[in-house]
């Protein structure tokens, strides 16, 4: 069976460039940390990785902490800045951050630290005058917001948000995992704190990185060594960071990503043209250029999902950090979706491997088992 992967959001496939870089640090496996020769050879090849990561981020490569995923580097970024002054702290979020902002949230929260959550409209949209009013009434230190939501795609006014708390001296972070490498940097990278992975972009899994920018202030949370300019301790994930810095050199360009909204645009199209019931979430506003929430009425996902796999087709429900739950998704219901509503939906994401054929492919199992299901239910 020809499977076709339609789940980028969740992870993507190794990158030639990715694996080159993996291939290089077997080869030299001293401790980056070491001063003799096999530690120099390691420590030389994660500074140009280092730097091979700046130049897509558009930052400087002393601002580059590495971490284990995107998921540490925004708990770093929030339990950093805590450490800072835990009195002082006050967190201002959204209500569809990823489970690793919203966990961190609420263990703030258990600490004492004040944290308000910002709702979404019923597109999914983040309204900027709300967040600026509502920073004048809570009064944040720590503001984190993503830069473009992972279930749905649908993009964040982060450039304006980070410009309005620097002119009030509030720290601001962002994730930016899903927008890494969909959309341009600088759409982004003027925030305080960023995180972002490699396993999103056709690096491995197990690392990413924290972007602290210059002059931003952070407590490490990871101890063992001086390592990554003493904000994370502990020895390199050499294998990891070269690949890594190898997926960079595979680095989706503009004419990619007008590509893969192309075949998104066309997906989309011939799904509502041709079913009926369906409702595209986040219709209408600004997505990065692969995601699609879709909800087919009366068809629980699990249901669609299983039928799909069992055809060689590989979508999801939503994040795959909450796959495992049986609750609904949590973005959805913020958008105003009632429970049995958010589980009637899939997300189909895209990416640079994707090809025209993978998506007539995907159309055609997801028309014929709507279709099926639906027949089913109605005898």
């Amino acid at each position: 069976m020809n499977r076709v992967f339609a789940d980028f959001n969740a992870t993507s496939p190794l990158s030639a460039g990715a694996q080159t870089g993996m291939a290089k640090a077997i080869e030299l496996w001293g401790n980056p940390s070491s001063s003799h020769w096999d530690g120099r050879q390691a420590s030389e090849i994660i500074s140009k990785s280092r730097d091979l990561v700046a130049q897509k981020a558009g930052v400087s490569p002393l601002e580059v902490v590495f971490t284990s995923g995107g998921s540490e580097a925004n708990t770093l970024a929030l339990m950093g800045t805590y450490f800072l002054g835990p009195s002082r702290l006050r967190l201002l979020t959204s209500a569809v951050e990823h489970s690793s902002i919203r966990d961190t949230a609420r263990l703030l929260e258990n600490l004492g630290v004040p944290v308000d959550y910002l709702p979404v409209q019923k597109n999914g949209v983040f309204s900027l005058e709300t967040f600026k009013q509502h920073v004048d009434e809570f009064r944040p230190t720590l503001v984190s917001i993503m830069a473009a939501n992972n279930e749905t795609g649908v993009i964040f006014p982060i450039r304006e948000i980070s410009r309005f708390c620097r002119e009030r001296g509030i720290t601001i972070h962002t994730d930016a995992v899903q927008s890494f490498g969909k959309l341009d940097s600088e759409s982004w990278n003027d925030c305080d704190l960023i995180s972002i992975t490699a396993h999103k972009i056709g690096g491995p899994k197990g690392i990413g990185a924290l972007l602290v920018r210059r002059g931003t202030q952070l407590v490490a949370t990871h101890y063992g060594g001086t390592q990554e300019i003493k904000r994370r301790g502990g020895t390199e994930n050499t294998l990891g960071i070269l690949g890594f810095g190898g997926a960079c050199t595979d680095f989706p360009n503009q004419q990619d990503r007008m590509r893969i909204r192309e075949l998104r645009d066309y997906f989309e199209k011939q799904l509502l043209e041709t079913l009926s019931e369906v409702t595209l979430n986040g219709a209408d506003v600004e997505r990065i250029p692969n995601t699609t929430s879709i909800r087919f009425s009366g068809i629980p996902s699990e249901v669609l999902l299983g039928a799909l796999d069992l055809e060689g087709v590989s979508v999801s429900a939503g994040s795959a950090c909450s796959s495992g739950s049986l609750a609904p998704s949590h973005v959805l219901l913020a958008m105003g979706l009632s429970r049995t509503e958010a589980k009637e939906c899939l997300r189909i994401s895209w990416g640079k491997t994707t090809s025209r054929d993978d998506v007539d492919r995907v159309l055609e199992v997801v028309i014929r088992h709507v279709n099926r299901i639906r027949e089913r239910r109605r005898q």
